[in-house]
């Protein structure tokens, strides 16, 4: 397949699921919109390692959950299970951009395995999502809030870079652009295009602030 088919299906997934999302922030409750967000998160997570790991293809430096959006998607899980709202800021931070991003880029080459595309579009429809509940719950993000959530995020970035360094993994995308159809494909090569990347993430960070601040954008 080649790129233009791979963007093609991709943005027509995209487009469908976001459909189906807007529907759903219309006609459903919080409260349905929670357990319907619980169940897909069990089913993101399971099915995806669960195959990984019958299939013999699970590998630490591509399948664990560092990348920040599965780390965004495992608190959401967590915070759920223990009905504990403390880090919601942080993830609703995450999951907007988050959620955004993966719907309009993809790191899937053609061969991945079907779970892996599977993993893809659902792990991104419930940031999503999860940023609509919050919306209409009316979670509110203060600053002091988002400035430790950036903070979080630099040592979760940290982190990653010296995993990436002593394993030859590609977490955060910091030792090579990733895979697929998304924007790295047009910017230069490293440090560049994680420095744009970067940039991208951050004033991310600063709309959903201004969003779940609930003052005006600008």
């Amino acid at each position: 397949m080649d790129i233009l088919a791979l963007a093609t299906n991709h943005f027509f997934i995209s487009g469908s699921l976001v459909v189906a999302l807007v529907l759903l922030s219309y006609v459903g409750t919080s409260k349905k919109l929670y357990q319907l967000l619980y169940f897909l998160l069990l089913l993101n997570f399971f099915s995806y390692n669960g195959v990984l790991l019958a299939t013999g293809t699970y590998d630490f430096r591509e399948h664990l959950p560092l990348h920040l959006c599965y780390v965004t998607e495992l608190g959401i899980l967590v915070s759920l299970v223990l009905k504990n709202k403390a880090v919601y800021p942080w993830l609703v931070l995450n999951a907007l951009g988050g959620g955004i991003t993966g719907f309009t880029n993809s790191n899937i080459i053609d061969g991945s395995q079907l779970v892996e595309y599977t993993h893809l579009y659902l792990s991104h429809f419930n940031l999503l999502l999860f940023s609509v509940i919050a919306y209409k719950d009316k979670i509110v993000i203060s600053r002091s809030e988002f400035i430790k959530s950036i903070i979080l995020n630099a040592f979760i970035f940290s982190v990653s870079v010296v995993f990436n360094v002593l394993f030859q993994s590609n977490y955060w995308f910091t030792s090579r652009r990733p895979d697929g159809v998304n924007l790295t494909n047009i910017l230069p090569d490293w440090p560049y295009y994680l420095l744009g990347l970067i940039t991208i993430g951050l004033a991310s960070y600063f709309i959903t602030f201004k969003i779940f601040s609930r003052k005006e954008l600008f």
